[in-house]
């Protein structure tokens, strides 16, 4: 299967190179690149599969993407270049991934698929950095073993499919666990609970250890 992939970046030669990490891969196929505003709006009527982006673009890409749309967006970003509150406004309108710029092309290649597939990409240098915050705990929130099970393999960035098969369980099982963990976090996807879980769950969990 054939992914369309975007690149938002103002600065040509940066997108010029990712377009080429990206094009060592066969089923990737980048559908265009977008310098600027206009650029961005208009490659977005193509309905890329993902979006690719540095920080000024992706703010951009998040604010005209349709709010029913999966944003499948990942940004390609020091760190430094942006703050927790900054991160947390984009995780709220749908970022699906962080991918600093220090990372080689295969990794670049591997977070566009698992952005596809549905699931997240942050490494935990970035979760820990960039998105850790001093919030108490809260003392609500009760989880079943299964959950906290769930939970743990979620912040791992697994799948459904493959922590249906850790846990020897249906993958529908795990996506009815997962619905019951979104309502007791009162979040709408698995990047805002893997972010969430470590800020306000503690209890079993054996801490922030998504993907890098």
């Amino acid at each position: 299967m054939t992914l369309k992939v975007a690149i938002f970046c103002r600065v040509h030669l940066y997108a010029e190179g990712l377009r080429k990490l990206l094009e060592d891969d066969n089923e990737l196929l980048v559908i265009g690149m977008a310098h600027d505003d206009v650029d961005i709006i208009n490659l977005i009527q193509y309905d890329p599969d993902v979006i690719i982006a540095d920080l000024p673009s992706c703010r951009k890409a998040l604010s005209v993407l349709p709010n029913n749309k999966n944003k499948k967006v990942l940004l390609i970003s020091e760190t430094s270049e942006v703050n927790a509150a900054q991160i947390k406004v984009m995780i709220a309108d749908g970022l699906g991934g962080i991918l600093t710029n220090d990372a080689d092309g295969q990794s670049l290649q591997k977070a566009a698929r698992k952005l596809h597939d549905g699931e997240l990409w942050f490494d935990r240098h970035t979760i820990r950095e960039v998105l850790s915050r001093q919030d108490e705990k809260k003392t609500d929130i009760h989880l079943t073993k299964k959950e906290t099970e769930i939970l743990n393999h979620i912040c791992t960035g697994l799948t459904n499919k493959e922590i249906a098969s850790k846990l020897y369980i249906s993958e529908q099982t795990v996506k009815s666990h997962c619905n019951h963990l979104f309502k007791k976090f009162g979040v709408s996807s698995r990047l805002k609970l893997a972010v969430s879980a470590p800020e306000c769950y503690s209890e079993g969990l054996r801490g922030s250890n998504l993907p890098h």
